[in-house]
């Protein structure tokens, strides 16, 4: 999310982080409205809930795909070769 007008600086009215309540002070995080403490938490987050395909590498797309851990192509081209 970016700053609607740069008033809300002008004005002197604190910016917070959305994610945590903390003060922002950088142009950066000012911006953004996060700390840069909570974006690269939320990065090193969604980084590890990311599952790829054993056989071919892409990523999973569905629950089905997870569980299994290879996607739909490769089980279908696997099921092909083996029948």
């Amino acid at each position: 999310m970016k700053l609607e007008t740069w008033d809300e600086l002008e004005e002197g009215n604190p910016i917070f982080c959305w994610a945590c309540g903390k003060q922002v002070l950088s142009i950066d995080e000012i911006s953004q409205r996060i700390c840069s403490t909570c974006k690269n938490t939320k990065k090193l987050h969604t980084e590890e809930d990311v599952f790829f395909c054993w056989a071919c590498g892409k990523k999973l797309a569905g629950m089905g795909e997870v569980a299994q851990g290879i996607c739909h192509s490769c089980r279908s081209a696997i099921l092909r070769k083996i029948k």
